[in-house]
């Protein structure tokens, strides 16, 4: 497993941005990795469960382990949703986690977002294609 990290720039304040990342425009930037994701959960709050779904309904199975409003959030990935079915990654000796966090820092007059996530090597060569077109977008919106 690699944990693989993506930066970008955003001149806007910390709060326009967390407001793009997990309000209604969590739509638009999360395009390039499936057109009409989006997620539900019963509260964006530390130890609760989070669905990333695509417009079928499939996605991951995730919890909010930690999370400090506009400044970081971090998902451990525990599952697939296929068909209304639950796969789990992790077997019951397994203390890997998946990780995928997101970091807001100021920095002088714009904000460094950061994204890190965990992934197998299947996995890597559309992440590393994917997450770089999801920051553009964050930025674009961000400082519109």
């Amino acid at each position: 497993m690699k944990t693989l990290a993506f930066s970008v720039e955003i001149k806007a304040k910390p709060e326009k941005i967390w407001n793009v990342l997990w309000s209604d425009t969590y739509t638009k930037w999360t395009e390039p990795f499936t057109k009409g994701c989006y997620y539900e959960t019963s509260s964006f709050s530390e130890g609760n469960e989070i669905r990333f779904l695509a417009p079928g309904g499939d996605g991951m199975l995730s919890k909010i382990v930690s999370l400090k409003p506009i400044e970081f959030v971090a998902f451990e990935h525990v599952g697939i949703l296929m068909n209304g079915e639950i796969t789990f990654f992790k077997e019951k000796n397994d203390n890997q986690h998946y990780l995928e966090t997101y970091q807001l820092v100021q920095h002088k007059n714009a904000v460094i977002l950061t994204a890190k996530v965990d992934t197998l090597d299947p996995w890597e060569v559309t992440l590393n294609t994917t997450f770089p077109k999801a920051l553009e977008i964050i930025k674009e919106l961000a400082e519109s």
